[in-house]
């Protein structure tokens, strides 16, 4: 009689339960809520789903990343301060050079991401990014240049002398040494400023060429790529981070480990896709001798160099550049 009377709680509690909807293994699983400077549907952002595939099967379901959406849920810019702040667990975004000092510099980097992590830049970002509460873990581009496409034919770097370049802070050593005029023009702005020649040349990746559908007015690639590494990375809000058990943080940086040794692969494919898109919708590709294309190319990695080392002073510039080249 005992026994049946102690039966009838754990049935009722089991009931209860069953109807609630209640999973013990759901109730064990740690959310992390992420947002991309760009929307889900961008080829920028075309690494993060096998990054929070990874965290699943990592973690065991212990650990989920639930990706909220792009800009229309934070705008990119102000992503790292949603991500300071706790309001987003985690953000891809360029945008943490207006929170980590020595940040501005990551797009001269010459080699991979897991070039990087053996160079000592990853611990290094990791360490200048918890100074401003965030948890560095990894790149999500690189292998992309950024390309020249231009509206005239240049057929040498004088050629593009007195050009309208659309222009924001990493562009500028690239037109002052074509002698281009700087022309600041928003995002959304770019294909009509193209089509009422207030702007020539547009500095972009050729993903955001295809995109834009910019080759119906870019009717040029001329000259080498530029700043492949890129400067778009995923970091988290670091009290976050080490609020976590340590399994689950090692899941994130293996994760992001692992995605980052497929990027360069990745990357290079969708360039040469993107790439054949722009080909077959009329661009060419214009070749400068391989001299005059060196020559170019250096002459915009220093006066790259310079710019950042104003920003950062001598002594940041000559720990970091070392970690940055072969």
């Amino acid at each position: 009689m005992t026994h049946a009377k102690g039966l009838v709680p754990s049935l009722i509690l089991a009931v209860w339960l069953a109807f609630s909807g209640w999973n013990p293994a759901a109730a064990e699983t740690t959310t992390l809520k992420l947002a991309t400077y760009d929307p889900k549907t961008a080829v920028t952002v075309s690494a993060i789903p096998q990054f929070i595939k990874l965290v699943a099967e990592k973690s065991k379901g212990k650990l989920k990343v639930d990706w909220i959406g792009g800009p229309e849920v934070t705008p990119g810019n102000k992503q790292p301060a949603a991500v300071q702040k706790g309001v987003l667990d985690m953000s891809v975004a360029w945008a943490y050079v207006l929170h980590v000092k020595a940040f501005q510099a990551v797009h001269l980097s010459l080699l991979t991401p897991a070039e990087e992590r053996k160079s000592g830049l990853y611990d290094f970002l990791v360490a200048e990014f918890a100074k401003n509460g965030f948890r560095y873990l990894g790149r999500t581009s690189t292998a992309t240049p950024y390309v020249l496409v231009s509206t005239k034919k240049a057929e040498k770097p004088e050629d593009m002398n007195g050009l309208g370049f659309r222009t924001s802070g990493i562009y500028e050593p690239i037109i002052e040494r074509a002698g281009g005029r700087k022309v600041r023009v928003a995002s959304p702005e770019v294909y009509s400023a193209l089509q009422r020649g207030l702007i020539d040349v547009r500095p972009a990746p050729m993903a955001t060429v295809v995109d834009g559908k910019l080759y119906e007015v870019l009717k040029y690639w001329v000259g080498p790529g530029f700043f492949k590494a890129q400067n778009t990375v995923l970091a988290m809000n670091l009290k976050k981070f080490n609020s976590l058990p340590a399994d689950l943080r090692k899941v994130l940086v293996d994760a992001m480990a692992e995605t980052e040794k497929g990027l360069v692969e990745l990357k290079t494919k969708e360039f040469d896709a993107a790439w054949q898109v722009a080909k077959k919708n009329g661009m060419v590709r214009v070749d400068w001798p391989k001299d005059v294309t060196e020559s170019f190319f250096n002459d915009v990695m220093q006066k790259s160099w310079e710019r950042v080392q104003k920003n950062l002073g001598k002594e940041l510039i000559d720990k970091m550049r070392p970690m940055m080249r072969p």
